[in-house]
C-alpha cells in the first residue's frame, strides 16, 4: 500500500499492476486496490473462472483483470515459493525460480539414514512436487466470458525465443477466436 501513495504523491500519471503474489481472491481485494489507485490486478492463480466471473461482477468496469493463459504453474499458493530460495539461494519471488518443484526427489526414512527409496513414475525418475504447466488456449472464450481482459504468459527460465512464439502462437489464436 505504500508504494500505491508514493506513487500518487510523487507520479501521479504512472500505472500500477498489482502482482498475483498480493493474494488477490476476491472482489474486496480488487476494491482495496482500486481504491489506491491500481488499474489492473493479476488474480490468483488458484481461482477458477467463476470465482474470476463474480471478481468481475462486484468490481469497477474499469479496474482490468489479468490472469495467467500459459506457462508453468507454480505449486506454490499464489506463486510464493520458498523452495528455491532455500535450496539455491535464487529468490522465486524476485523472478530467479531455480524450479525445485521440479527436481528428482527420493525419499528417506529418518530411522534408515542413507537409505534411499524411490518411487518410479515412468523412466526419467519420480517428481514429488511436479507441477503443471497450464495451457488455457481452449478456454479463451470463457475466460473473455468471465471478464478477464489480459492474458498472463509465464515466461521465468525460458529463453526471449520461447516467450516470443508463445505471444506470437496465442495471440494468433485469441485474434482467431474473436
Amino acid at each position: 500500500p505504500y508504494t500505491t501513495l508514493f506513487r500518487s504523491e510523487t507520479m501521479p500519471d504512472m500505472e500500477l499492476h498489482i502482482s498475483t503474489q498480493a493474494n488477490n481472491t476476491n472482489y474486496m481485494t480488487y476494491k482495496f486496490w482500486y481504491d489506491h489507485g491500481i488499474k489492473r490486478v493479476v488474480s490468483a492463480r488458484e481461482l477458477s473462472l467463476a470465482e474470476i466471473s463474480q471478481i468481475r461482477a462486484n468490481i469497477p468496469d474499469d479496474m482490468e483483470i489479468e490472469s495467467f493463459i500459459h506457462g508453468a504453474m507454480c505449486i506454490s499458493y499464489s506463486g510464493r515459493c520458498l523452495l528455491s530460495n532455500y535450496f539455491t539461494g535464487r529468490d522465486a519471488n524476485h523472478g530467479a525460480c531455480t524450479h525445485p518443484c521440479r527436481w528428482k526427489y527420493s525419499i528417506v526414512e529418518e530411522t534408515r539414514p542413507g537409505e534411499y527409496m524411490t518411487i518410479n513414475e515412468d523412466d526419467r525418475g519420480t517428481y514429488i512436487f511436479n507441477s503443471k504447466d497450464l495451457c488455457m488456449i481452449e478456454y479463451i472464450p470463457e475466460m473473455m466470458k468471465a471478464g478477464i481482459d489480459s492474458f498472463k504468459i509465464e515466461g521465468r527460465m525460458k529463453t526471449a525465443l520461447y516467450v516470443a512464439t508463445v505471444a506470437r502462437t496465442r495471440s494468433e489464436e485469441h485474434t482467431s477466436e474473436l
